[in-house]
């Protein structure tokens, strides 16, 4: 198999010829170690938009400046029905940036970002997608972007934590007519993406438990990936989510949910779940790891130990990923991803533990 081949395989939940071991492309740095590692097996991958997002008669306006000796950024989107800004504090580690301030801060903020949802035009982008699918190789695979679903979205880029949880209480009305009014234009997102080209989805979520809690999960943000993967299934498709965060008080609603692939999960250390109890938790679904970032600083025979521990705990191996989908430690991740791939080489062909 080549290595496309290799991840699309497990993505189907078929056995592929070995354990596929991934790395978003953006994440691995270049040079004689990444070189190394993809003549041993790892594969990059790619998540490319298959749709473009416009809103017309509406003004955008980026200001970066310097305050207190840190750098800022302050985005200003203007609209009909008012304006609405957001600060965020830049340099941060791997270029990274801190949201500190969020769109919406007022009642009157939620009129406006209601208004974007609804303004919000999309048109298919298939051509990009296909070149870059067609550009890359086979070394590459090459996977659908979806953004955050409504609430995740209101969470994360909107409001932060603090807003969220005391608007949804004290102005639900605005609060819920803001989700609607998101989940309604996403339909056009699914449809986009089920005719597209691609095969496989990510919805962008970063779902963690302690933020929406079993009832909302299931009513709010689970009821989105049914909706979108019932669409995807029709055509022949497949949909994976961003579950990064705790998942133990999630697992039946996770469960329940037509998602065909789990992505970026978190084994303990990293999340509140071991890697086997998920499996056992979610049999018919594809899980595609983040190795535990903690255990990257760990030395190369423990990492190698904690590699075997993932493939014994995966036995037979289909329907499993290792993968790479957070930042490294830029002063161990060569010799944690020399670890991880030399075991996977050596004992990570399929079936687990058959006789060779």
């Amino acid at each position: 198999m080549t290595r496309r081949q290799r991840v699309y395989a497990a993505l189907r939940g078929e056995m592929a010829d070995r354990v596929p071991f991934t790395c978003y492309g953006g994440l691995l740095p270049r040079g004689e170690t990444s070189r190394k590692l993809r003549e041993m097996g790892l594969t990059l991958v790619d998540r490319i938009p298959v749709f473009s997002f416009g809103q017309p008669g509406v003004e955008y306006e980026t200001r970066q400046y310097e305050r207190d000796g840190r750098w800022w950024v302050r985005n200003t989107v203007r609209t009909p029905v008012g304006e609405v800004t957001e600060e965020l504090r830049t340099g941060g580690g791997y270029g990274t940036s801190l949201r500190h301030e969020f769109f919406i801060k007022r009642p009157e903020d939620y009129r406006v970002m209601e208004f974007l949802a609804r303004n919000e035009v999309y048109a298919a982008a298939y051509d990009g997608y296909l070149a870059h699918l067609q550009t890359t190789g086979e070394d590459i695979a090459v996977i659908g972007n979806l953004g955050y679903t409504p609430l995740q979205q209101m969470l994360i880029m909107w409001m932060g934590p603090e807003r969220f949880a005391i608007d949804m209480i004290e102005r639900p009305t605005e609060f819920w007519s803001l989700y609607e009014a998101q989940r309604e234009r996403h339909r056009e997102q699914y449809e986009l993406a089920a005719n597209s080209p691609s095969e496989f989805f990510i919805y962008g979520d970063n779902v963690t438990a302690e933020m929406c809690g079993p009832e909302r999960f299931a009513k709010y943000i689970g009821s989105c990936y049914d909706e979108c993967a019932e669409m995807l299934h029709a055509k022949g498709k497949r949909l994976g989510s961003h579950l990064d965060g705790k998942m133990v008080a999630l697992m039946p609603q996770v469960a329940a949910t037509k998602l065909d692939f789990i992505e970026a999960f978190a084994p303990f250390p990293d999340g509140d779940l071991p890697l086997g109890d998920a499996r056992r938790a979610w049999p018919d679904k594809v899980i595609s790891t983040n190795f535990p970032s903690p255990v990257h600083l760990q030395p190369p025979d423990e990492v190698r130990a904690f590699t075997r521990q993932m493939l014994a705990e995966m036995a037979p191996g289909d329907r499993f990923i290792i993968g790479i989908t957070e930042n490294m430690p830029e002063t161990t991740w060569q010799d944690s991803m020399m670890a991880i791939a030399s075991v996977l080489g050596e004992e990570g062909d399929l079936p687990l533990g058959a006789v060779q």
